[in-house]
């Protein structure tokens, strides 16, 4: 039973994306310390700030990691492939390091909400993850027939995911305390 300021939800697919690699990868556990997924081209305590960051910190300026975790819900994700006409949209596509079941609307979760999953690791969110040509050129490089629902088919473009996953998109966060996450594993978000 969870208390009215909980939800719970269960992990589905776990990821990382190597700096140097195409795409991201399925790993049947997410190995978290304190700089996010072991292995992550976000891992970090550290980024640079980038234009999201740009009424507070020249372009290029290090600052905290705040996004060190992407999260998705699969529910999400179906929404994002029904706005881009696609049959299917897998976890991990998009970048994400888990994809979880069960917590709906996790892109509207204010940050500040914790995951605390049954195997001890907890995440601190910072909000919505804004959708970027990044993750829909990776939904383009994976479309296929199958996909596009057979030959004749159109492509999505990765301008579109950019609007068909607005709202829809995650969360990103940070590593509160480390550990290890692995599918089927249950996840609580503890609002603030």
């Amino acid at each position: 039973m969870t208390e009215p300021d909980q939800l719970l939800g269960q992990v589905i697919a776990t990821h990382v994306w190597p700096p140097h690699t195409p795409s991201p990868t399925a790993v049947d556990h997410l190995e978290l310390d304190w700089g996010g997924p072991i292995g992550d081209r976000h891992h970090g305590l550290t980024m640079t700030s980038d234009t999201r960051q740009k009424a507070v910190f020249v372009r290029g300026t290090t600052i905290r990691n705040h996004r060190q975790v992407s999260v998705v819900d699969i529910g999400e994700l179906a929404q994002i492939s029904a706005n881009l006409g696609l049959d299917h949209l897998a976890p991990g596509v998009i970048a994400d390091n888990i994809a979880t079941s069960g917590l709906d609307e996790l892109t509207a979760m204010p940050p500040m909400t914790r995951l605390v999953f049954s195997g001890g690791v907890v995440l601190m969110t910072g909000g919505a993850n804004l959708p970027c040509v990044i993750a829909g050129q990776l939904v383009v490089d994976s479309v296929s027939e199958t996909l596009l629902g057979g030959p004749g088919g159109t492509p999505p473009t990765a301008s579109a995911f950019v609007k068909a996953a607005f709202t829809l998109r995650g969360i990103t966060g940070w590593v509160e305390h480390p550990g290890s996450i692995r599918p089927g594993e249950q996840v609580r978000a503890i609002l603030p």
